[in-house]
């Protein structure tokens, strides 16, 4: 999958036009996979194509920091008098790293020549995730005799994401809104497909490398 995205981007970007774009990104909401909130960061590299002339082409890369849940289980009981203790324990730590290639078409007529679009738009892509999930369990009869246990695991999830935007352009750069929604294929434990895997706000800044000259008639 890393090899066929890398092969996509070089022939993609054999097309590359003059402005080119980097900018990085942070990310909330809500991982319908893992059921659990999210929050990514991470860096995106923009292009346009004159093999796609009407889109603007975003490579992006992301990581989501560790969060966990801990459950306990208590167990009561009544002979020979009633007896209550903690007999179980779960911990579940898990992060997640993806990378996406993603259309952004504009909704509005309001391009720049050889440049960027500005205002709203829509987006479409595919990425990949990488998750990875430790499970630690403890468990404690009546008596105190203690086991525990670890548990691993780690899985690739491709996924394909759609969304809409807004961006702004100024001379120190670019600010953005997107709203991203994703559709996952199976992990461990999972339907064939969730939709949705994901729901996300984004709010980020690129810096463009080249400035757009305004089309005449355009914003």
């Amino acid at each position: 999958m890393r090899t066929l995205t890398f092969l996509s981007v070089l022939a993609i970007s054999s097309g590359i036009q003059a402005q080119k774009a980097i900018g990085a990104f942070g990310s909330a909401g809500e991982d319908l996979v893992w059921r659990t909130s999210q929050v990514n960061a991470g860096m995106l590299f923009e292009f346009r194509t004159r093999l796609i002339p009407p889109a603007v082409v975003r490579a992006s890369m992301w990581w989501s920091p560790k969060r966990g849940n801990y459950h306990e289980e208590y167990r009561t009981t009544p002979q020979p008098d009633v007896y209550r203790w903690l007999a179980a324990t779960r911990t579940e730590r898990h992060h997640s790293a993806g990378i996406a290639l993603d259309l952004r078409f504009p909704f509005e007529s309001n391009a720049c020549s050889d440049g960027y679009f500005k205002g709203t738009y829509l987006l479409a892509g595919i990425g990949v995730v990488q998750r990875w999930l430790r499970t630690d369990r403890w468990e404690q009869d009546r008596n105190g005799n203690i086991t525990s246990s670890v548990e691993r695991v780690s899985y690739v999830e491709p996924m394909l994401r759609a969304g809409a935007g807004g961006e702004l352009n100024f001379k120190w750069g670019g600010p953005f809104i997107e709203g991203t929604v994703t559709v996952s294929t199976a992990g461990p434990d999972q339907p064939t497909f969730r939709f949705p895997g994901s729901a996300l706000i984004t709010l980020g800044y690129r810096y463009s490398f080249a400035k757009p000259v305004p089309v005449s008639g355009a914003e």
